[in-house]
C-alpha cells in the first residue's frame, strides 16, 4: 500500500501547486507503489510528468496566440492567450493531484510563465497595444524578480513563489488580456480605465513580492 500518510498529511492551498519541498514527490514514497506517472517522472528524472506536458501546451497556445496579435487577429490572440494562462494554472492542480511536484517542474514552470509574458510584452509593443508606462509597469517585475531569484539561488538559498507575486502575475494577465480587448473594440472608456488600474495594481503586489524574494520573506 502507497504511504498515504504522506498523501493525507498535504494541505492542498493554491499556494502548495507550484511549491516543492526541496526533492521530488515520488521520492517520498515507496518505489514499490509508484503509480504510472510517478514510475515515468522518476525515470525521466523529472522532465517528462503531466504538469510539464500541461506547461508546455499552455506556453506553444500562448505563443500561437502572440503570431495571431501580430498578425491583427485580436479577438483570436485574445481567446488564446487566455487558454495558454488558463493551463498554467491547471499544470499546478494536475502535479499535486499525480503527486508528480518537482524542483524541476517548479523551475520549469516559473520560467515558462516569464518567458511567456516577456514575449507577450514584446508583442505588446510591436503591436501598439499598451501605452509606454503600462510596458513599463509590466516588464519591471519581470526584469527584477529573476535577477533577485537568480542571485538568491547562487547563495544557496531556495526560492519559492510567494501569494503576492502570483497574484501579481495573474493580475497583469487580467490587465493584457483587458489591453488587447481594448485595442480590439477600439475604445478608451470605462474598460480602459479598469485596465489601468489593474496594471498599476499588479506593479504594486509585484514591488511587494520583489521585496520578499530580497529578504528571505515569505
Amino acid at each position: 500500500m502507497a504511504d498515504l500518510s504522506i498523501r493525507q498529511s498535504r494541505v492542498f492551498t493554491p499556494m502548495n501547486l507550484h511549491r516543492t519541498t526541496g526533492k521530488p514527490d515520488w521520492e517520498n514514497i515507496k518505489p514499490a507503489d509508484y503509480t504510472l506517472d510517478q514510475k515515468i517522472a522518476a525515470a525521466t528524472r523529472g522532465f517528462v510528468t503531466p504538469g510539464n506536458l500541461i506547461t508546455l501546451i499552455g506556453f506553444g497556445i500562448v505563443i500561437y496566440g502572440l503570431v495571431a496579435l501580430l498578425q491583427k487577429y485580436f479577438w483570436l490572440g485574445l481567446i488564446l492567450l487566455a487558454v495558454g494562462r488558463l493551463l498554467d494554472i491547471l499544470d499546478g492542480f494536475v502535479a499535486e493531484a499525480t503527486h508528480t511536484k518537482s524542483p524541476l517542474g517548479e523551475t520549469f514552470d516559473a520560467v515558462a510563465d516569464k518567458a511567456g509574458t516577456l514575449l507577450t510584452i514584446i508583442v505588446l509593443i510591436v503591436a501598439n497595444i499598451a501605452a509606454w508606462w503600462m510596458i513599463v509597469a509590466l516588464i519591471i517585475p519581470q526584469l527584477l524578480i529573476p535577477i533577485v531569484i537568480f542571485y538568491k539561488q547562487r547563495a544557496g538559498v531556495r526560492v519559492h513563489p510567494t501569494r503576492p507575486g502570483k497574484l501579481s502575475m495573474a493580475t497583469a494577465w487580467v490587465g493584457i488580456v483587458g489591453l488587447i480587448a481594448v485595442k480590439a473594440m477600439e475604445t478608451r472608456q470605462a474598460l480602459s480605465v479598469g485596465v489601468d488600474v489593474l496594471i498599476i495594481v499588479s506593479l504594486l503586489l509585484s514591488l511587494y513580492a520583489l521585496w520578499q524574494y530580497s529578504t528571505g520573506r515569505d
